[in-house]
Parts: structure tokens; sequence; C-alpha cells
């Protein structure tokens, strides 16, 4: 689908091959350079200068103005927010956004956006880092610039920050000669404009909503949205203090990479290779028979599918975002692209899907679920799902036309590959020269259970005894095996990411949380709406459809600790192991959310068994058959399968009033939801006060309330420097007089302010932490308040309140004060 302007240059995405050896008659099989995992490829000395060049462009290309199309800003900026088109001339408001969850584009459309990642990394390295050495060094700077391609995280055998993202300073070679430390960019991002992200539209949602709401999901929420519009650099699991929106941790970024080996390593330990649970779900994602719609996404193929269709590449994916910070950047759709690990972390997505490709070169799009069939475009379009779809906004070629799956199927046919898939080896060829499919599987299997067959390893242990319910096969063992499949309404709590946590109690009738825990699954996801436009079409229409989410947690690993750390489970037999779970088993929200809550999110558990055969011939694939729930370990919004563990169920609370609050960010506006009448209130609370003014020169705090023609029918300027609040009315252009009073005694505490604005028909009346401040008369009694916009008059300086003002309307003084006394009761 090209776009009908022709004087947009648009930027190509397009494939880069070897410039020897990659005869394009191979096709698929043709050679091409391969992406490398990022510890092993980093480590090497070999690769330094490779490694410099990687580093040196990605730092350049942070630091490109958030305003150019190919800025880190800008690319990043595709996956979310700030909901603005990227390379596309169209003057068209954006309807929906393009990032494609729970839909089985989910694998298929971060192919082309991960592609044009690393190709703008490649064109710096090209046209600005590469040109600063001496001219004749720069030719040994082209070989590595050219077989370079990006790396991979493989967070399933390093549960951890990669080594080249650990710390914030990293050394690299200076064009001069010699070495130069510099601020590392895979640590984290930071604004090159040294301003909150909330200047360049990040985090400037100010949607009115319920505040009992609020105040319901409290314990459950991960940072808002609109909380990143504070942030100039991205956070991994910052601390709670910092987790402040207002806190200097919060704006300048918190990166605490410890934490993140420790989320992904919390549960019950798996086997002697430090394994987390990752591991367990690449391998059955790599390994179990499915068709394609089952392995791309969260989305149910259909309503009444088996516990094996639980399992997908998507929800494996969900869990790196959310173990990688569900309180950063990472674990948050609409800025979670704004973290360096974004991209290695999806470089290593599309190198499973890659793999599983390999291994089901036959499964393609067919069998797609109902509500999976066609997709909105950013224009608002519907497209139907087939091998034609346009994956906006990735352009192939200077028409502007978009890639599509079936362009993007094969990664050889794109430039590059992984190191698995060696497919242009002549050792994997046949005497007629075409690819040996047989053995070509044969390797991949191998490399499969060798890097991430955690159960194959502990069954076929040697120096472990065999528990009883293991039967010995011709060529390895028959053992019974055991899992979870998860499912929940995925938009249960408005579009909120949450947690779903999974425990074993070590102890009869007894939770401890900390060292029970044994599966989680996180729901990444995102707010369908924003300020009432549709921000996620494909969410929105996931949220009217009550879309669920699925996830498969094979718990065997976990029952052969349980068996040789000699605790009350003695066999893996399917009785005893039953019996077991049945006793133990408990599940919860992250922050336990009341029963009547979680009911809300129509959580499935449902335990489930197999039959799995591993052999001692790593080129033989695992077999797993006769999948079946399990009735007796199955549940749902009771948190527990034995009584002593479930949940108390208690009545929800009678229903509050509603209190309407929206968030207004500095240098923002806010529409009111309807039109304010007399005796109506406005009630502005901040968070902080800043009574000392930073610096000489022009010091002002506005507040403008504005009617339907953006006349400001009342205005509040606050002047630390001249020690006054003015009030003053700007109709049809022009300032009327102004009214003073003094700012000393006001905001003077330490717990923020509150500022009450009432509309008495013919003035307002103004009060500050609930004193009288000032009578203001009206200057045009016709006209009413539509919107509220709050800014400094110098854009440079700072404010007397903090960046965010929390919004309340009351139709009148009576409501604010009966439905201020509900609230008070209620604390």
């Amino acid at each position: 689908m090209a776009s009908e302007s022709s004087a947009h240059e648009y930027y190509q995405i397009q494939a880069r091959f070897p410039a020897k050896d990659s005869n394009p008659d191979d096709g698929i099989n043709r050679k091409v350079f391969v992406r490398q995992d990022i510890d092993e490829w980093s480590g090497k000395k070999s690769n330094k200068k490779q490694v410099d060049l990687f580093i040196l462009a990605l730092d350049n290309f942070q630091k490109l103005d958030p305003k150019e199309r190919l800025s880190y800003f800008q690319v990043a900026g595709i996956h979310g927010q700030p909901f603005v088109r990227w390379d596309d001339p169209s003057p068209e408001p954006m309807k929906n956004g393009y990032c494609f969850h729970s839909h089985v584009i989910f694998p298929i459309w971060h192919r082309p956006y991960v592609l044009l990642f690393e190709q703008v990394v490649y064109d710096i390295m090209v046209k600005e880092i590469i040109p600063r050495f001496p001219e004749a060094h720069q030719a040994s700077w082209h070989e590595q610039a050219e077989s370079w391609r990006l790396p991979f995280w493989d967070w399933a055998r390093n549960g951890r920050v990669p080594d080249l993202a650990k710390y914030p300073t990293i050394t690299v070679a200076r064009p001069e000669g010699g070495s130069v430390r510099i601020n590392n960019p895979l640590f984290q991002f930071r604004m090159p404009t040294d301003r909150p992200m909330r200047s360049e539209g990040v985090g400037t949602e100010n949607t009115w909503e319920n505040d009992t709401e609020q105040e319901e999901y409290k314990n459950a929420r991960i940072p808002n949205s609109n909380q990143f519009g504070n942030a100039v650099g991205t956070s991994r699991w910052p601390d709670k203090e910092d987790q402040n929106p207002n806190s200097e941790g919060w704006r300048h970024g918190v990166v605490n990479n410890g934490k993140v080996a420790d989320a992904f390593n919390s549960h019950e330990g798996y086997n002697d290779k430090n394994h987390g649970p990752a591991a367990e779900m690449v391998y059955r994602l790599l390994t179990v028979p499915m068709d394609y719609t089952t392995f791309a996404s969260t989305n149910p193929t259909s309503k009444d599918q088996n516990v094996d269709e639980d399992l997908n590449i998507e929800y494996i994916h969900n869990n790196i975002h959310g173990w990688t910070g569900s309180a950063g950047h990472m674990g948050n759709v609409p800025v979670a692209s704004f973290d360096p690990l974004f991209f290695l972390h999806h470089c290593n997505i599309d190198r499973l899907f890659a793999i599983w490709q390999a291994l089901n070169p036959d499964k393609w799009m067919d069998n797609i679920p109902a509500d999976n069939t066609t997709i909105r475009d950013s224009f608002g379009k519907e497209h139907p799902v087939n091998g034609n779809t346009p994956l906006q906004p990735f352009r192939r070629d200077a028409e502007g036309n978009y890639w599509t799956p079936e362009g993007i199927r094969f990664p050889s046919n794109l430039g590059y590959s992984y190191p698995e898939l060696p497919r242009w080896e002549t050792k994997y060829h046949q005497e007629d020269g075409t690819l040996n499919q047989v053995l070509f599987k044969e390797n991949i299997t191998t490399i499969i259970n060798t890097l991430y067959g955690v159960s194959r390893d502990l069954a076929l242990d040697p120096k472990a005894p065999t528990p009883e319910g293991v039967e010995a096969i011709d060529g390895g063992l028959k053992i019974p095996d055991f899992a979870f499949s998860v499912r929940f309404l995925k938009y249960a709590l408005g579009g909120q990411p949450f947690w779903v946590k999974l425990y074993l109690a070590q102890e009869d009738g007894i939770q401890t949380p900390l060292t029970d825990l044994i599966a989680e699954v996180y729901n990444f996801s995102q707010k369908p709406e924003l300020d009432g436009s549709s921000v996620c079409g494909n969410c929105t229409k996931g949220q009217k459809s009550r879309v669920k989410s699925t996830a498969y947690i094979p718990i065997t690993p976990v029952l052969y600790k349980l068996i040789r750390g000699g605790q009350k489970l003695k066999s893996l037999t399917r009785d005893e192991v039953l019996a077991y779970i049945r006793k133990r088993a408990y599940w919860r929200n992250e922050k336990e959310l009341p029963r009547y809550d979680v009911e809300k999110l129509e959580l499935e558990i449902i335990g489930s068994s197999n039959d799995t055969k591993h052999f001692t011939n790593p080129a033989i694939p695992p077999a797993f058959e006769n999948f079946k729930k399990e009735p007796t370990i199955t549940g749902g919004a009771d948190g527990a399968l034995d009584p002593e563990l479930k949940q108390a169920k208690i009545d929800p609370p009678a229903p509050r009033p509603k209190r309407p609050r929206a968030n207004l960010p500095l240098h923002g506006s806010l529409r009111f939801q309807q039109t304010l009448k007399a005796d109506s209130v406005i009630l502005l609370e901040s968070s902080s006060v800043d009574p000392v003014k930073a610096d000489d020169g022009l010091d002002m705090t506005q507040i403008s309330i504005m009617d339907a023609e953006n006349d400001t029918i009342f205005h509040i300027s606050i002047r630390r420097a001249q020690g006054q609040i003015i009030f003053n009315a700007k109709i049809g252009g022009s300032w009327g007089e102004e009214e003073r009073i003094n700012i000393a005694r006001r905001f003077d505490s330490e717990d923020g302010a509150t500022i009450l604005i009432h509309d008495q028909g013919e003035g307002f009346e103004v009060s500050i932490d609930w004193v009288h401040a000032i009578w203001f008369a009206k200057r045009a009694q016709d006209k009413a308040a539509q919107s509220i916009r709050y800014e400094l008059g110098n854009k440079e300086g700072t404010s007397v309140l903090s960046d965010d003002l929390e919004v309340r309307t009351y139709p009148s003084m009576k409501a604010l004060f009966l439905q201020k006394h509900a609230h008070e009761e209620e604390k």
C-alpha cells in the first residue's frame, strides 16, 4: 500500500548481503551474515573493534534530535507513545497505533521493526562513525560494519542483563587513537535534549477517570503511561521511592540491573546450568507440535482449545518484559521500546521465530482465529490478515510500499540468519545441492536439547536416581509431565499490566510467597484509548470482544527438584503428584487483589498432564503426547485448591461516589468532560511546592481557564520573583486589569498545595490550601469554562508546583464537600 504523496522520500528497509559468497540463486539457502548472542560476541577479543563500532553508533543514534525521523526517539516511538505517524506524510490524524499484541501478526510485525533498528545503526556506522577515523584505517572499520548484525540477548540461557549493558559507562576506541570512556547507550536511553519525554509527546495522557476505580486497583497497578512523561532517562526496576514520578530518581532514570537477575531467577531453581523458567518455556515452544496461529499469540485459537494450545511465543515475550522491569520502561507497552534492551530482546524473539520456522517450514498463516482475521491500520482502514497484509509503517521501496508477511517470511531473504540456522553450509546439502532437511533439523534439535532442555537434563541425569513413575523405553525415558495453563481477560483492569503468580506451599497450609513461588505470567498490555481517542485499534477490538490471554507453565522441573531435595514429594507417579499439588498449589495477583476483584479477571488455572519421551540421542526431539486436563488441580478466582490456602471470600464494599479526575502535565492542556456552569468547582492538587525561585529573570507559573473560543476567562500567574500572584482574563485577544495578592504565607505546606477555583456566577473565588485568597469579578458573564492549561511563561524555567497537577471537577460546592467527607470516611 503506497502513500499518495510522491514528494516524500521514504526510508527503505532493505536486505544487506555479503559482497562475496552469497549467491541469489540459492534462495533462502544463500549465505548471509549471522546475528550473534551478545555475550558470546562481545566476550571475544577478536570482536573488540566491531563491538566498539556498535556502541559508538548506538550512542550517536541516541543523541539525534528527537524530531528527526531516524532518531532513536522516533524509531523507539513506533512501538507506542507518542502515538504519531512515522515516515508518513499523510496529514490525517493517527487513528490507531502500529503494534499488534495478542494477534497472529505479533512475531511478523516485529521482524521488520528489528530490521529497521539494525539498518539505522548500520547507516550511522558507515556515514557518521567510520569517517571520524583516519582514512588509512577506514577500510578495516568498513569490513567490520559490513559483517555486523544486531546481537540477540538469549535470556533463556542468561537470565540477567547482558555484560555489555551492565554498567553506566563503557570504554570504546577513540578515532584519534587510544580509548575513551563514554556513557553506555545500552545501560539506559537519555533524552538528548535533557528535557522530560513529555516535551516530545510521551506521557501526555490526561484522560478523565473515575477516581474510585483508581483506588480500587492502586495496589495492582504498575506506573501509568502518563508518569513516564517526567522521565529524562529510562528506568529498570527502580526502587519504590524512585517510582514516584516527581522524584529525581524517576526523572533521571534508575537502573538496578541486579534486580533483573533477581526477577529472572526468583523461582524454585531448575538445574545446575542456572537456567530460570524461561529455558523450559522456550524448550516446549520449539518442541511441542503446534500450528503457526497457536505459536504466534496469546490470543486463544478457539473457546474450547486444548491445554497444549495455550503454549505460545508471546506470553514468554511478555514475561521477559516484566522480568526486565515491570515498574520501569520495559514493563509498559507504550514506552517499552525506549529501553535499549528492547531491541536485543526482540532480536531473540525473532531468532526463536526463525528456529520454529526452520523446524516447521510448511506451517504458515492458516486457521486464523475469528477475531484475528483483520487488522485496522493507522488510518482506521481494515485489511484482511494474509501474506499480503501491509505491515505499517515499514516501507520496502522508494514508492512507499509496505513490507508484508510473505515478504519477510524468511530471514535469509532479508540478509541475516542465526547461529542455529546455517542453511548454506555444505554439510547439510545433498549431492544435488539442495538442503537435506533431515540433517538440518537434527542439528537444530541437538542445539535445542542442549541449550534449553531443562526437563530433559533432569530426566536423563546419570548421576541422579530415577524417580518412581519414570519408565525406561528404547533409547530414553518416558516420564509423566505436568503443567498449568493460565487464562485470563487481558483488559480486565482497563489495560493496566499485572502479574499472576503461582506457588507451591513448602509447609502444609502455610503460605510463604517469597519461597513458594514457582512460576508467574505477566499481562503485557496498555489502555486502548487515551483522551477519548483510540491509540491501539487492536487493543480496542480486544477489549470489546473480551479477549483472553493464555500461557502454558511446565512444572516438571520443579517437581524433580522437590523430589531430589528430600521434600515430601517422593515420586512422579500421577496420583502422588496430583495429591501433592492439590494440597499445596495457590495463586495470586502480585498485590493480592481481593477475591471479588480477581473474579473480574475470569482467571482460570488449569492443571494438565501428558506423557513425555526424552531420548539420550540429542538429535532426536522429545515427544509430548496425550495432553489432558486434570480437574483435581484446576481452579479459578478462589486462589487455591486446598481450603486452607484459598482467598477469603468477602463482600465487595458498597459503591463509592465517583470522583472524576485527570492528570494535567506541565505545558499541557485538558478539556473538561462537560461545560462547567455557575457553582461548579475546579480542584487542582500539586504533590509538591517550590516557593524559592531558582534564578533571576522572568518567573511565571500559569494556570488558564478557557472557554470554547479559547478566550482565557480566568488566569492565575504565580511569580516568585515579584513575590505576587496575579489574576486576570483575556477576552477577544485583550487582557483586562490585573488583580494581585502577595505570595507570602501561600504554598507553605511541605505536602504540596491545593488550589480551589469556585465559579460563583458573577466571579471566581480562589482558595489556596483551603484558605480564601481572592474573589475575581468575571470579565464576561456569558462565557463558561471548557478547558484548562498549565504552563510556564518562561519555557526554560521551573514551576512553583509539581510537573503534574491532579484535576477534579464538581458540579457544586456542596458536591465537593459531600464527596470530600465520604473520601475521608473511607480512609
